[in-house]
């Protein structure tokens, strides 16, 4: 599965996988990131599925501005 987490394409093996999975296996606190359905413009809750296919991205609540 190929996801866009900060800004570049990241590729996991799984062909499916919980948001909440998907980002502690990324080391990336769910406080601190937004997973967006970039299909649909939605944000997905923790416990939603993203599967194979899925355009998903995964974007930081925190702004270093």
């Amino acid at each position: 599965m190929k996801i866009i987490f900060e800004g570049r394409e990241v590729e996991i093996p799984e062909r499916k996988i919980r948001v909440k999975e998907l980002l502690k296996k990324l080391g990336a606190d769910e406080i601190y990131f937004l997973v967006v359905d970039l299909e649909r413009g939605k944000l997905l809750t923790n416990d939603r599925v993203v599967k194979e296919g899925d355009r998903i991205e995964i974007r930081s609540t925190l702004s270093w501005g």
